[in-house]
């Protein structure tokens, strides 16, 4: 394992001192943690494991590697084996998966969503407390450009979250190149995927093409100010989101026909919350947004007809009528 002065002082301390900032302010751990470090062999998670095993020491944490291999490249195998047989000397307990094939649409997201899927199930398996992903403030702030790009709403351009559900990322306040250079600094090998480098894919587009000239026209300081912006909207999303979640049993019920929301305090509220009503009344279903914002526009614009029909996604329909919202799903044999 690192050696003492590596571990609390030498190369590379002042980013596992931010590291340990970023995990102080948000609560992600408080001491004796097992925990799930996911290590692609790319810079950014041999930084995140190393900076944890320095943090460990003084936390008492116990830490678990797991790797997936994509597949994705002709090093793919190659860098599993560099992965396992580097942290299982080390003394780390290695979890490893192959995932299927993967090509075709939406590659990455399906490849990280097979990740995140391995990630729990190692750490349900081992009973761990969290699982740290190596994401940096550059992640934080691509998200956010990309949703933007996509036309999101307030929670999609809050980007990624230092806290997830179990999982936590404890290098969400810090540069790609502070992670690479932390590396070189302490003499860690690391792998460079050559996908990151790839613009058919969304994430280096943004990076090339969108975030590399803001950076050299305004400098370091607007990409963190951006990632400052994503978090102010964190924020603002999470307040909205518990807002209506208060309201939501006072305004919506469950009747024969599904659930009915009552028109009347709907109708009082602004549209931000009325959306969030609604799209806790569908639930997390794929496409959903569309059908929403028509129901929300015809909430502003009344109409003659008794009832207006609205298709949401995945066989959901909102009937709008004179006195409440009508939520139901349609059975396969509706028209």
């Amino acid at each position: 394992m690192n050696t003492y002065w590596k571990r609390y002082g030498g190369p590379g301390y002042k980013l596992v001192e931010q590291a340990e900032e970023t995990i102080a302010r948000y609560n992600m751990l408080s001491g004796g943690e097992t925990v799930v470090v996911g290590v692609s062999g790319g810079p950014d998670s041999v930084c995140l494991l190393d900076v944890l095993a320095r943090i460990g020491e003084k936390q008492e944490l116990d830490l678990l590697v797991a790797h997936v291999d994509h597949g994705l490249s002709e090093d793919a195998s190659n860098v599993a084996a560099q992965v396992s047989k580097r942290a299982a000397e080390q003394g780390y307990d290695v979890h490893l998966a192959r995932a299927p094939d993967l090509e075709g649409p939406n590659l990455h997201a399906r490849a990280r969503d097979f990740r995140y899927e391995f990630l729990q199930i190692v750490a349900e398996r081992e009973g761990a407390d969290a699982i740290a992903t190596a994401h940096t403030l550059d992640d934080r702030v691509e998200t956010t450009l990309a949703r933007l790009i996509h036309g999101a709403g307030t929670e999609g351009l809050a980007g990624l979250p230092p806290i997830e559900g179990v999982r936590i990322r404890p290098l969400i306040g810090c540069r790609r190149a502070e992670t690479r250079a932390y590396c070189i600094e302490c003499e860690l090998e690391f792998y460079d995927d050559p996908a990151n480098e790839d613009l058919r894919f969304e994430r280096p587009a943004v990076r090339s093409n969108v975030v590399a000239p803001i950076e050299s026209h305004w400098g370091e300081g607007a990409v963190r100010s951006i990632a400052r912006s994503s978090e102010r909207l964190r924020e603002d999303a999470t307040a909205l989101t518990g807002l209506a979640e208060r309201l939501y049993p006072g305004i919506v019920t469950e009747s024969e026909e599904g659930l009915a929301i009552e028109l009347e305090p709907v109708r009082a509220l602004p549209r931000a919350l009325r959306r969030r009503l609604l799209e806790q009344a569908v639930g997390r279903v794929r496409d959903r947004s569309g059908g929403i914002e028509a129901v929300l526009d015809a909430l502003d614009s009344p109409g003659t007809a008794p009832e207006r029909r609205f298709s949401i996604a995945s066989g959901i329909e909102m009937v709008l009528g004179e006195q409440k919202i009508v939520v139901s799903k349609l059975n396969a044999t509706d028209g």
